[in-house]
C-alpha cells in the first residue's frame, strides 16, 4: 500500500498512545515460526545478519533454508546483501521459488516481486509466514490469518510458466534496521539484489533476465528500476509492471493532486502511511528532523509506526485519534522535506524498459489520479508505457482483477514481443484519462428500529 492524497479541513482531536512491543521468546528456526499476536510473528534466529556483515559484492547470498513449497516448486528462505541508497551495506530478507525439473539453456527466466506496504515493525516481513511461498494471501479477505499481506499475486501460474519467482521483504523488515519506506534507490537496489542472490542457490537455474512485478509501495520500487539498470547489472530488465504504484509522493504532498476516492478509514490508512514515509525518510537523510513534519502528540504514533504493522497503526489511530493528520502531523511540508520527496518520484527520467501501470478507480490507499500524473510524465520520454484502468477495482482487489494482463504481459517481454503503449504518438498532446472525482459523502448508518 502507499500514499493516498487528503484535502479539506483537519479538526483537532485525542493524542495516540504508541504501543509497546510484546517479548516472547524467540524460535530456533524459520520453520517453527509461530503467530505471536494479532497474526503477527516471531523473529527466528535465521533474521539474525552475521556480525560484521561478509565483504562480498551487494547481491551475495549470506544464508538460505528450505521452505514449503507449492507443487512441482521447491523454495527457500533467504539473506542476502545489498546497499541502502548511500551504499551502506545491509542484510536483507526474503523468498526464492523456482519450479523443479531440467532448466532452458541460458538459465529461467527471473519474476520479481515488490510487496505493498506491510509496515515498519520487522516482523510485519512476509516471509515470517510459516509457508511463506503461497499465493497472495490478501489481509482484507475472510480467510487470511495474517496480520499482513503474505505470498506472492499469481505465484502458482509464474511457476507453471517455468519462472523462477523471487519476493525481498526489504531492509527493517525481518532483518534489523529501520526500513527507508519510499527511499526508492534503498528499495530498488533491495529488489535487485533478491535476484542475484537467486542464481546462488544452484537448484533454481536463474538466468539474467528479470520481469519485475510491484505492488504499490513495490509498484514504486519496480518503475524507479526501470529509470537505472546499472546496479542491477549484468541483469537484464525486460519490464516493468505496476499494480496501484507509489509512484507520485512528490506532487501529492505538495497537494498538487486533485483528490481521489475515500471511505470510512481512508484518513486513518492515510495518516498510517504517511508517519511509515516520515520514519522512512528521517533513517535515509540525516538532515530531515521528526519535529518538521510531526507534532510532539504525533512523536509516539512515528514511534508506534516502528513496531506496528500499518493496519494495526492504522486501526489504533482510527480507535483513539478523531482527526490525526491535525492532531500528529505538522500542517506543511518543509522544503528540505520535498526536496527529498520530489527526488524520490518517478517519472521525471526515461524508463530504459517498458512499462505497464495497472490501477483501479475504487483505489483508496493509492490515488488514481496520482497514478495517471505519473503515466503522463512516463509517456514525455517517448517510450512504451501502457496504462490501463480497471473500473470499480480498489486497492485490494488490483492484483486479482488484473491477474491475466500481466501474466500475459510478462511471457510477451520474456518472448521479446514488442511492447504495446497508451501514450499518445510522438509530436501530439497526450490525452490522459479524465480525473477520478472524490465520491459523496459516506452516508451514516440509519438507526435500527
Amino acid at each position: 500500500m502507499a500514499i493516498v492524497a487528503i484535502t479539506g479541513a483537519l479538526v483537532a482531536g485525542c493524542t495516540a498512545e504508541a504501543a509497546t512491543p510484546s517479548s516472547s521468546p524467540a524460535a530456533k528456526s524459520a520453520s517453527d515460526t509461530q503467530g505471536a499476536t494479532d497474526g503477527q510473528f516471531d523473529i527466528p534466529d535465521f533474521y539474525t545478519p552475521p556480525s560484521p556483515l561478509p565483504k562480498g559484492q551487494h547481491g551475495h547470498l549470506i544464508k538460505s533454508e528450505r521452505v514449503p513449497a507449492p507443487a512441482g516448486a521447491r523454495a527457500w528462505r533467504v539473506m542476502y546483501l545489498s546497499q541502502l541508497h548511500d551504499g551502506t551495506p545491509v542484510a536483507v530478507s526474503g523468498i526464492v521459488v523456482a519450479p523443479t525439473g531440467a532448466a532452458p539453456a541460458g538459465g529461467r527466466k527471473v519474476v520479481a516481486w515488490a510487496h505493498g506496504t506491510e509496515g515498519g515493525g520487522r516482523n510485519c516481513a512476509p516471509s515470517l509466514a510459516a509457508k511463506p511461498a503461497v499465493d497472495l494471501s490478501d489481509y482484507f479477505t475472510y480467510d487470511s490469518p495474517f496480520q499482513q499481506d503474505v505470498g506472492v499475486p499469481a505465484l502458482t501460474d509464474m511457476l507453471k510458466a517455468g519462472y523462477v519467482v523471487v519476493a525481498t521483504d526489504y531492509q527493517g523488515l525481518g532483518t534489523p534496521g529501520v526500513q527507508q519506506y519510499t527511499v526508492l534507490d534503498s528499495e530498488a537496489n533491495n529488489v535487485w539484489d533478491s535476484v542475484k542472490a537467486a542464481q546462488q542457490l544452484k537448484d533454481t537455474h536463474a538466468g539474467n533476465d528479470v520481469v519485475v512485478l510491484g505492488w504499490s509501495q513495490g509498484g514504486g520500487a519496480s518503475v524507479w528500476m526501470g529509470q537505472n539498470t546499472s546496479y542491477g547489472a549484468p541483469l537484464k530488465l525486460k519490464g516493468t509492471a505496476a499494480l496501484a504504484p507509489a509512484a507520485d509522493n512528490g506532487p501529492q504532498f505538495a497537494g498538487k493532486v486533485q483528490s481521489g476516492p475515500e471511505n470510512s478509514v481512508s484518513v486513518a490508512h492515510a495518516a498510517a502511511l504517511q508517519l511509515n514515509v516520515f520514519r522512512g525518510f528521517l533513517a535515509a537523510y540525516a538532515e530531515l528532523k521528526a519535529s518538521e513534519v510531526v507534532t510532539k502528540a504525533g512523536e509516539e504514533a512515528l514511534a508506534g509506526a516502528g513496531i506496528q504493522c500499518v493496519n494495526h497503526l492504522a486501526y489504533v489511530l482510527s480507535s483513539n485519534v478523531t482527526t490525526p493528520f491535525q492532531t500528529l502531523i505538522q500542517p506543511s511540508i518543509p522544503s528540505d522535506w520535498q526536496k527529498r520527496l520530489n527526488e524520490n518520484t518517478p517519472g521525471y527520467a526515461a524508463p530504459t524498459a517498458p512499462v505497464l501501470i495497472m490501477q483501479g478507480t475504487a483505489d483508496t490507499v493509492v490515488n488514481p489520479n496520482g497514478t495517471t500524473q505519473y503515466f503522463q510524465r512516463a509517456c514525455g520520454f517517448g517510450k512504451p508505457v501502457e496504462y490501463t484502468i480497471y473500473e470499480g477495482a480498489t486497492h485490494q482487489t488490483i492484483p486479482t482483477d488484473a491477474k491475466g494482463e500481466y501474466l500475459g504481459w510478462i511471457a510477451d517481454r520474456f518472448a521479446g514481443k514488442k511492447a504495446p503503449t497508451t501514450c499518445a504518438p510522438a509530436g501530439s498532446t497526450q490525452n490522459p484519462p479524465a480525473p477520478v472525482p472524490t465520491p459523496s459523502p459516506i452516508p451514516s448508518a440509519t438507526p435500527a428500529g
